[in-house]
């Protein structure tokens, strides 16, 4: 399996330049540039699996919770059509690898009786895998789809570093 490590080896390479040319060392650390991580999506008030935002009402004012490697990440609460930004702040190399490696995801912290009494007895919590804008997802899950999905990820990655803001997806969310 020589070529996925490859790979794996090549994208620490490509984000560790990349966070390298936007966050210089030293002195210079001052003038460098900042790079912004903005997650977006919109909460489903609904439970199922690979759930449809656009065919189901919005869960107004969900809390939602990025989360990386089984940590939180940023959070906010979304508007009262389900819409949400979470502001990750500035992302180092590490986010990067975590967001790479298919780590992240959103997560709705607020029940869903919350925008519905009807739901009150389901159990489990929303969750959406992330991707990238523009990113290639395989399958719709968010995995990396072969090499050329991982030459879309660095490009991605590199273009949302120079730009100074990465943005970033959630893919649809389904009850766990």
């Amino acid at each position: 399996m020589a070529a996925p490590t490859s790979k794996n080896l090549l994208l620490v390479l490509v984000v560790a330049a990349a966070v390298g040319i936007v966050a210089p060392h030293g002195a210079e650390a001052a003038a460098g540039r900042a790079v912004t991580g903005l997650v977006t999506g919109v909460v489903p008030c609904s439970a199922g699996s690979s759930i449809n935002a656009a065919s189901v009402p919005g869960f107004a004012n969900a809390g939602v919770q990025m989360l990386c490697g089984g940590r939180v990440v940023g959070g906010a609460t979304a508007d009262g059509t389900g819409a949400f930004t979470i502001n990750m702040g500035a992302l180092n190399a590490t986010m990067l690898m975590a967001m790479a490696g298919n780590q992240c995801k959103v997560v709705v912290t607020t029940p869903l009786a919350a925008c519905d009494a009807s739901l009150a007895a389901v159990a489990g919590t929303l969750t959406a895998p992330v991707q990238l804008l523009g990113g290639s997802g395989g399958g719709g899950t968010g995995a990396l789809g072969g090499l050329g999905g991982l030459i879309t990820l660095i490009t991605q990655i590199l273009s949302g570093l120079l730009g100074e803001i990465l943005s970033i997806v959630t893919l649809p969310f389904s009850l766990v």
